[in-house]
């Protein structure tokens, strides 16, 4: 959703996970990277590795690559080959998203946080696995896992709770940026959005995040924020209808229902733990 609003303005463009493992993709990466070094998820990676990602990265924005979710606006009626900018939007590398916008330090990045519980529940109607051992033993989290937090880690991995470990893969997935956030370390070049603010203060949070990337608000952005994203085809048709009916704390607050109290203590006990307090409920 927050990339089909970027991407509204005429001198933008959108690049939807450009590190997508598609076969189609593959064919564009294996000349940038070892195919065994492709991963869903980029952790401890050797400082080679880190320059092919930076080179990739770099020639996606200069227009000497593509890839197969480049023009994935190309259907909309705001897509114009002729930009200034890129739009890129990808998870797999949430690990060193800080230390890559510090190498792209003239150009600005967005870090879209939302509830761990509401993320992990989608994670898991959809299907997805989580990443626990990969970042369990990486070496920026390791340096700030206490004995509390492992004890609580351990705790959750022995239980036979899906939602429990989808919300401890958030908790290890966004440490890097929160502990950065929370000390007001993060590259000056970076927007931290909560999508619970965007969704529930639409124009504030645009109009704030536009005069922070140096880009011009504009009403229709307002306007698809109200209608169903493209990739709300996951979703059901109660949400949809949700979405079109304007019932905001619907979106930020749907999950409450989904949660037994028992579980809630954990995660909270849990969050509360890693220091994201600001996600207790």
């Amino acid at each position: 959703m927050l990339a089909e609003v970027l991407n509204s303005n005429s001198n933008s463009k959108t690049a939807s996970e450009s590190l997508a493992l598609n076969k189609d993709n593959q064919s564009i990466l294996k000349h940038y990277f070892s195919e065994d070094f492709l991963s869903e998820r980029y952790v401890d990676i050797s400082n080679e590795h880190y320059q092919q990602i930076i080179a990739y990265f770099s020639a996606l924005s200069n227009g000497r690559t593509w890839n197969s979710f480049y023009w994935s606006d190309l259907f909309t009626k705001y897509h114009n080959y002729r930009t200034s900018r890129t739009v890129f939007k990808t998870h797999k590398v949430t690990y060193h998203f800080d230390t890559l916008m510090n190498h792209f330090d003239k150009e600005y990045g967005i870090y879209l946080l939302r509830n761990p519980i509401a993320v992990s529940l989608s994670r898991i109607r959809m299907g997805w696995s989580t990443y626990l051992d990969q970042y369990e033993e990486s070496l920026k989290i390791k340096g700030f896992i206490s004995k509390e937090m492992k004890n609580s880690i351990e705790d959750i991995k022995d239980r036979d709770s899906e939602l429990e470990k989808q919300v401890l893969n958030w908790c290890f997935e966004n440490s890097v940026f929160i502990k950065n956030y929370i000390s007001n370390t993060i590259p000056k070049n970076v927007i931290t959005v909560f999508y619970e603010d965007l969704i529930l203060n639409p124009k504030k949070t645009l109009v704030e995040l536009c005069s922070g990337i140096d880009l011009e608000y504009h009403p229709d952005m307002l306007k698809i924020m109200q209608q169903p994203s493209t990739g709300i085809v996951h979703s059901s048709k109660e949400v949809k209808n949700k979405i079109l009916d304007g019932n905001s704390r619907y979106l930020t607050n749907r999950w409450e229902n989904e949660v037994d109290a028992q579980s809630l203590q954990r995660i909270n006990l849990l969050l509360k733990t890693f220091g994201f307090e600001f996600y207790l409920t």
